[in-house]
């Protein structure tokens, strides 16, 4: 059985961490809105953990703020009533676009707050992915959003403490 669900788009979904403990259920290209919809398939799992991760598609998909935070509230609240275990990480930043990656870093700060109110775990992983003009390295990234094998690394060594 497996212990751990990492929920979430292609940053999840092509993660290629693998370990006996761990269900990858993420999709590329998934929204939060995609994510709530699909739910259900988390509901009922006999896992005691999930790892949340979402939230640039929703940029990238032109959705307001508050429409994603309010997506964001509801998974929590599903994933609280069916896991011991919630942890949220951070939307990680894109290459070379200020404007979206100052949407990234404001929809960061909320859901922080909504971890914090909700007494769910919250990773920052945002900082060690950025340059100094806070865009995703070009180092950590294959095409200026998803991740290289470098990028993984650090992604992963990060999750590896929630395990």
């Amino acid at each position: 059985m497996k212990g751990t669900i990492l929920l979430g788009d292609s940053i999840t979904q092509w993660n290629p961490l693998k370990h006996d403990e761990i269900l990858n259920l993420g999709i590329a290209g998934n929204t939060t809105e995609d994510i709530l919809l699909r739910i259900k398939k988390v509901e009922g799992s006999r896992c005691q953990r999930v790892i949340f991760s979402a939230g640039i598609n929703d940029i990238l998909n032109k959705f307001s703020l508050e429409k994603s935070c309010e997506l964001y509230s509801k998974i929590v609240e599903v994933l609280q009533r069916n896991f011991q275990e919630v942890s949220l990480l951070s939307v990680l930043p894109i290459e070379d676009r200020r404007r979206i990656n100052m949407k990234v870093r404001r929809l960061n700060e909320h859901i922080q707050e909504i971890a914090a109110g909700s007494k769910v775990n919250y990773l920052d992983i945002h900082p060690l992915f950025c340059d100094e003009e806070l865009n995703l390295k070009k180092e950590y990234s294959t095409d200026g959003i998803h991740l290289s094998s470098r990028g993984y690394d650090i992604l992963n060594r990060e999750i590896s403490k929630l395990l």
